[in-house]
């Protein structure tokens, strides 16, 4: 996948960074992570989202804000510098209790479900981007797959200020709605655990059917205005569909 612009040069730089100092590539998810996913990507992003199991001696936000010349920024991301200027990393970090004793409250569940399931099937990809000024920069990293990007970006919702959940909402409907993506995010929640695809689906009524027209006010003061509600109604069923078990 290639990108062009200095932004997003900070932000690919980012992953060379944060794979550099934690000694492996990073669990890219975020915005990043669907843009890589997307066949015609809408939209740039200016931070960089990582998923941390956990499982390394040293808890990987750790290891990024004893980087030099790195800002520690509260509750868990870091500035890091870059060439091509700074870049915020913000560490996702799922517990293994979490996944072994999964909470009660279904948003919980799902957030930590979702993104030990990112982190665990996440495949390598080349992202490059082209800077207005400078050399083209490449870097490998493992991104999150469809499937899993849809349920992160489902839980999401709930916490974030209405510009952001536009965006969430956008990234879910472009992600299901692009012929090349579809048939691999259909087919990944069509296999997930029934536990999973019970908590998907609950965050799928909320959304995309009770709040339909809510959901749709957001996505196009995000942006998305290209976008219907026939488009949405379209994800909806479609997504119910592949949570739905016999």
């Amino acid at each position: 996948m290639t990108f062009i612009g200095d932004a997003m040069a900070a932000v690919v730089q980012g992953v060379e960074e944060v794979r550099a100092l934690i000694g492996q590539p990073p669990v890219v998810v975020g915005g990043l992570a669907v843009m890589c996913r997307l066949s015609n990507p809408y939209r740039a992003t200016t931070d960089l989202d990582v998923v941390d199991r956990l499982l390394g001696e040293v808890p990987q936000l750790q290891v990024l804000r004893a980087a030099r010349g790195a800002k520690p920024v509260e509750p868990t991301s870091v500035l890091l510098p870059t060439a091509y200027g700074q870049v915020k990393v913000d560490v996702l970090e799922v517990r293994q209790v979490e996944i072994d004793q999964p909470s009660d409250d279904p948003g919980d569940r799902l957030h930590a479900v979702a993104h030990a399931w990112a982190s665990d099937t996440a495949t390598e990809v080349i992202i490059e981007v082209a800077p207005l000024s400078g050399a083209q920069v490449e870097v490998s990293a493992l991104v999150a797959e469809p499937g899993p990007l849809v349920a992160m970006k489902l839980q999401a919702i709930m916490n974030r200020v209405a510009a952001k959940q536009g965006t969430d909402l956008q990234d879910i409907a472009r992600l299901i709605l692009d012929e090349q993506v579809r048939p691999n995010a259909l087919a990944q929640l069509s296999s997930c655990d029934t536990s999973t695809a019970a908590d998907i689906a609950l965050h799928v009524d909320l959304w995309l059917v009770d709040r339909r027209l809510q959901a749709m006010r957001w996505i196009h003061d995000a942006g998305g205005t290209d976008l219907a509600l026939d488009d949405l109604d379209l994800v909806a069923e479609l997504l119910l569909s592949a949570c739905a078990r016999s």
